[in-house]
């Protein structure tokens, strides 16, 4: 074998899946980078191929399959010595992905992500391990080494690790565990260290964010944190996402009235409004009861962006309780909308249950919702143009356009602000990459805008 063979210098990582995913990659990425590898763009210079994968839904888990199967190919044909299968794919099938994947040479729960660089490089005449074990202590702290990966200006900031809820849909906490929280010392010592950095957005996530301090001493509340985050200096946005709905209380709302930087930007998943379909998946809520919760927010927030996912074609959903779906979400309006299609996935109660919906009948409807979503995302941007609003400048296109978001977009999932580089009287305006300019909305589309500087 030759030299080069021997050692290994680079590394390529692919990241799939939610938010959370993606800063347990920004981890492993901070380990390979520690233990010696550069990073490449191009797989094909990678002596080490890391996949994080996802497991959530079936979709999820045929594209990290995919994906696997084809950074596989670097390993026969080109300079990849070892490839990697992180994530929740290896939490969730675990021991069962070795003999599918003879090709891989480790794989990592969620749970082994701080351990990455020993593994990656073991003890001379020790063999690297094949199975992953159920592990799910790994709590990140703000003495964790990572590379934010999101753009300039920007960084995602877990909260907290695994959930307690038992939705009857989720497999996530058999993959993850139970609930984890962070300290608030520890979260703002985080985001302070993100600020002196340069970023100006700070995205919090978990997997029940509206949930986070219920298993710390003294049982600290979600106000409480965001009131100190909101204090860190340099700090411009503060962003909310993944609150479950009966967890939105007075406290949290007032937070968001009290400080500027926490955006009035909520991101509340509620599934269903349907009584019979909740119930099914383990829920609580009715139509009468969010549609309460809807109008409080907006009229303690004026100005509030709602942000909801739904799913369609859970166990026993009939046309009439699809219908009762379709008309909350004209009445509510919410600006920001997700549409998913139930999966059964296995081990999951769910899967079980009678009275399935056909596939075919699941997309058809989450299709419907979509369209009507389309309507309303369309007349929120209507209402956008003409005024001024603030973007985080993201990168510029191949032909010199800046992009960017809106406080009112999130990343990953709400659309851009495209900003032409002229201003109306003609002028060039050099833009600066990650930070936060005012334009002027000039045109519209169903999900992004575009913009030109003021």
């Amino acid at each position: 074998m030759s030299p080069r063979k021997n050692r290994l210098r680079t590394f390529h990582i692919v990241s799939l899946g939610c938010p959370k995913n993606r800063v347990d990659a920004e981890v492993i990425w901070a380990e390979a980078a520690i233990s010696g590898l550069t990073a490449v763009d191009d797989p094909a210079l990678a002596d080490v191929i890391i996949v994080n994968t996802c497991g959530f839904i079936q979709s999820a888990v045929t594209e990290s399959i995919d994906t696997i199967l084809t950074l596989s190919q670097h390993k026969v044909q080109g300079r990849c010595q070892r490839l990697v299968v992180a994530g929740c794919l290896a939490g969730r099938y675990g021991k069962d992905l070795v003999e599918q994947f003879p090709e891989v040479d480790l794989f990592l729960t969620p749970g082994e992500v701080a351990g990455v660089k020993a593994l990656l490089n073991p003890a001379p005449g020790a063999s690297i391990r094949k199975s992953a074990a159920k592990a799910r202590a790994f709590l990140p702290s703000a003495s964790t080494p990572r590379v934010n990966s999101l753009s300039p200006g920007s960084a995602y900031l877990k909260v907290a690790e695994g959930c307690n809820r038992r939705c009857s849909f989720c497999i996530i906490p058999h993959i993850r565990g139970r609930q984890r929280s962070r300290t608030i010392t520890d979260l703002v010592k985080d985001a302070k260290n993100l600020t002196r950095s340069g970023i100006r957005e700070v995205i919090l996530v978990a997997q029940d964010l509206a949930s986070w301090g219920k298993d710390l001493p003294g049982n600290p509340t979600l106000d409480q944190l965001v009131r100190a985050l909101a204090a860190v200096p340099s700090l411009a946005w503060l962003r909310l996402m993944y609150l479950f709905p009966q967890s939105v209380d007075g406290r949290l709302v007032r937070v968001l009235g009290d400080h500027p930087n926490v955006l009035p930007y909520l991101d509340i998943p509620i599934q269903h409004v349907n009584r019979a379909v909740l119930k099914g998946m383990r829920r609580s809520g009715d139509p009468a009861t969010l549609a309460r919760l809807v109008r409080r927010l907006r009229e303690e927030l004026p100005g509030l962006v709602l942000r909801t996912s739904l799913m369609t074609g859970f166990p026993g959903e009939t046309e009439a309780a699809y219908q009762e779906l379709r008309d909350f979400v004209q009445a509510s309006r919410f600006e920001r909308l997700g549409v998913f299609a139930f999966s059964p996935e296995e081990g999951t109660a769910a899967a079980r249950m009678p009275d399935q919906v056909p596939t075919r009948v699941a997309k058809a409807r989450m299709r419907g919702i979509l369209l009507l979503q389309k309507k309303i995302s369309l007349a929120f941007h209507r209402s956008l143009l003409g005024t001024t609003v603030s973007v985080i400048v993201e990168g510029k296109t191949g032909d010199g356009v800046y992009v960017g978001r809106t406080w009112n977009q999130a990343p990953e999932v709400d659309g851009v602000t495209y900003v032409l580089p002229l201003t109306r009287s003609g002028r060039a305006r050099k833009l600066p990459i990650g930070q936060i300019v005012e334009v002027r909305v000039t045109q519209v589309q169903a999900y992004d805008l575009m913009a030109e500087p003021i």
